[in-house]
Formats: structure tokens, C-alpha cells, sequence
């Protein structure tokens, strides 16, 4: 299971100065706006499948042909080029907002076979399929004799 945890860099308290303490993620909640403001970047719930592992990513409003999927070094990116533009109008009120931009999220795939991965888009929602590698099974324990 630990093979399909994404993959956020090194986030270690040591030899880090004040300015960058609070970009740790164990801060990040507490400043972060992104949710406020519309996310600025896309969540994901990976399953057990026994076989293979599920990932199913949420990117509402995207297009299917602005999604970026990757394997590279044993790492997939899943990128995402989104522009989004909403009016509504009401007497002399008038309501417009905009989102534009990349994002993008890596998984590290030790323990997948990456040839067999498939994906598949269909309500905003993004789902791979991540089949395991097959773990050979070691032999049993048994006695050696030792000869005269």
C-alpha cells in the first residue's frame, strides 16, 4: 500500500528556515485558501482492490482531452489544464468569475506493473487502474542435511 502514496517531496523539519516552515504540509491546512477559492489542485481516493490498486481522481469541469497522464522514472503524473468561466446576470448585477491554470499530482509506482495501467474519464471523474506486480512466492523453509 505504500507504493500508491503520493508523492509531495521532501517535507522535513530540519534545516528549514521560518519562511518555509509554513509551507510544510503539516501547516498548510490552516493557510490554505485553495478550497475557498476554488481547489488548486484535484483530490484523489485510492482503493485495494487485491489485484490492483484503484485510483480515482475528481476533476470536475475538465475536459477529458486536457488531462496529462505520464509514466516517467517510476512516477506517474496526472496533470490537468483547466479554464473555467462563470457569468450570471440579475437585474444590474452582474457575477463573473474565472479559474485558469495547470495542475498536477505524482504517485510513485513500486509494486505496479506499469504497462498494464488503464484509465478511463466519465463524470469528472478520472479512474486508473493499477495492477500489481506479481510477487513471486518464496519456497518454504526446509532442513538441509549435513553430511559426514
Amino acid at each position: 500500500m505504500s507504493a500508491m502514496i503520493p508523492f509531495r517531496g521532501q517535507h522535513g523539519l530540519a534545516n528549514r528556515d521560518a519562511s518555509t516552515l509554513w509551507e510544510d504540509a503539516l501547516f498548510r491546512p490552516f493557510f490554505d485558501m485553495g478550497d475557498w477559492l476554488g481547489s488548486s489542485s484535484f483530490r484523489v481516493d485510492i482503493k485495494d482492490q487485491g489485484q490492483q490498486y484503484e485510483l480515482q481522481a475528481e476533476m470536475p469541469g475538465v475536459r477529458k482531452e486536457d488531462i496529462h497522464l505520464s509514466v516517467d522514472n517510476g512516477m506517474l503524473t496526472i496533470a490537468a489544464d483547466f479554464n473555467h468561466q462563470q457569468k450570471e446576470e440579475k437585474e444590474n448585477y452582474v457575477y463573473s468569475e474565472r479559474r485558469s491554470g495547470r495542475f498536477q499530482r505524482s504517485f510513485s509506482l513500486d509494486g505496479i506493473e506499469e504497462e498494464g495501467i488503464r484509465a478511463q474519464y466519465r463524470d469528472g471523474v478520472l479512474t486508473l487502474h493499477l495492477p500489481k506486480t506479481r510477487v513471486e512466492e518464496k519456497p518454504e523453509t526446509r532442513t538441509i542435511a549435513i553430511d559426514d
